[in-house]
This record gives structure tokens, C-alpha cells and sequence, in this order.
């Protein structure tokens, strides 16, 4: 059996970009001037001047300049400490189970590989795929990522099949964003799901471990680094 899971909204609440540039803010307060260009990029992104990817690469302006080997002792110190205490222990569960029964387990993430791997392989999947930005010596400004690009939407199916994965058994998500990847799970479960992507799978199995969080108040705590 293949099982696909997403990761942010999917094994825990919230966005683990936003999580991580509030960790990263919260130790490196200077580096909240990332907000002088981050904010009027992202009114342009909601007048859709720029796309998601492009986005992406704006908004980690916050690890400029960054040595690499610090990056990723705080990606490390990220992963243990704040998003694997926040794993829903429903999905936990079905990691396990998964494994237990000796399945292909492949988490399929939109989030930088950065931080992505890292959970991953603590958790012990089979596969990782993130989007892949580039982190040479230093970080810079607008890390690239490689094509095909964000792996997001079509990407996630793109990415699965160039590693040979044309149909998976049972995937995992929160979004509507996974609808492409779901279109090659014969089963499907959703946890906390919205309308949209509940319309389009009513006979899927609901899983909602949680209420949620505030998500305006997530989102200015986590990009003032409070």
C-alpha cells in the first residue's frame, strides 16, 4: 500500500513557513525588517501581481544572509521543538499504523524541504518531498527553487511521478490545494476539512482533531515573531 500525506493543516495546525519565521524571529529580532518588504509584497500578491512561488521566495527575505550550517541547526532545533510536539497524535497514529503494516509512506509538502525533510525522517516516511530551495553558504534573498517549482497543486502529482508513484492507495490532506494529488488515491481522508475540498470527496473519511486556530492572529503573531 502507498499512502500520501500533506503536512501543514494535515499532521498539525497552521502554516509551518509562518511557524518557522516566528522562530526565527523570536531568536533574531533584528530580522524583523524583513516586514518592509515582505507587507507590500503581499498586497501584491492579493492583487495576484505576484504568484505563490514567488511569494514563497519573497517571504523567506527573513534567513537572509544566514549561514547555512545555522539554518539548519534551526531547522533541527525547529523540528524538535515546535512541530513534532504539535502533531496531532490522530495522524501519529496513522503514521504508525502505516508503517507497522509495512506500507510506502511518502509526506508530499508544499513547505521548504528546509524543515520538511527533517520531519519526515523523524517520523520515519518512507519518501520526502518539499519544495527544494536552494541554501548555499549564505541564504540569499530570493532562494530559488527548482523546477518544476513550487510543489504545490499539479507539482505534488509531477514530483510523485517522477519518483515512479502513478497511483497511491489512501492520501491524507486539509486542503483543497491537494486536490490533484487526490485525483491518484483511491481512498481519502481529510482532516479539518473546508467545504470545498469536502464537496469534492463526500465519501471520504473525516478526521477533525482539533477546532483550529485563530487564523488572523496566528498569522500577525507568527510574522511579528511573537
Amino acid at each position: 500500500m502507498i499512502a500520501l500525506f500533506d503536512m501543514d493543516g494535515t499532521l498539525f495546525a497552521g502554516d509551518s513557513q509562518l511557524r518557522f519565521a516566528r522562530w526565527i524571529l523570536r531568536r533574531y529580532g533584528w530580522r524583523r525588517m524583513y516586514l518592509l518588504l515582505v507587507l507590500p509584497c503581499g498586497i501584491l500578491r492579493a492583487l495576484n501581481v505576484l504568484n505563490t512561488e514567488q511569494m514563497k521566495r519573497l517571504f523567506l527575505s527573513y534567513a537572509w544572509g544566514m549561514k547555512r550550517e545555522t539554518m539548519e541547526a534551526e531547522c533541527r532545533q525547529f523540528v524538535d521543538e515546535e512541530l513534532l510536539p504539535a502533531i496531532y497524535p490522530a495522524l501519529r497514529e496513522r503514521i504508525e499504523r502505516h508503517r507497522r503494516q509495512g506500507d510506502t509512506t511518502i509526506l508530499c509538502s508544499a513547505s521548504p524541504n528546509w524543515w520538511t525533510q527533517g520531519v519526515g525522517e523523524k517520523l520515519g516516511f518512507t519518501h520526502i518531498i518539499g519544495t527544494p530551495v536552494e541554501a548555499p553558504a549564505r541564504i540569499p534573498l530570493f532562494p530559488r527553487i527548482e523546477a518544476p517549482g513550487n510543489n504545490k497543486g499539479a507539482n505534488k502529482v509531477i514530483r510523485l511521478r517522477q519518483m515512479g508513484v502513478e497511483h497511491a492507495d489512501i492520501g491524507y490532506t486539509d486542503s483543497r490545494a491537494d486536490l490533484p494529488m487526490l485525483s491518484i488515491c483511491e481512498q481519502v481522508v481529510l482532516v479539518n476539512p473546508d467545504q470545498t475540498v469536502s464537496a469534492a470527496h463526500p465519501h471520504a473519511e473525516i478526521l477533525r482533531p482539533t477546532k483550529g486556530i485563530g487564523k488572523l492572529s496566528f498569522l500577525l503573531g507568527c510574522l511579528l515573531g511573537v
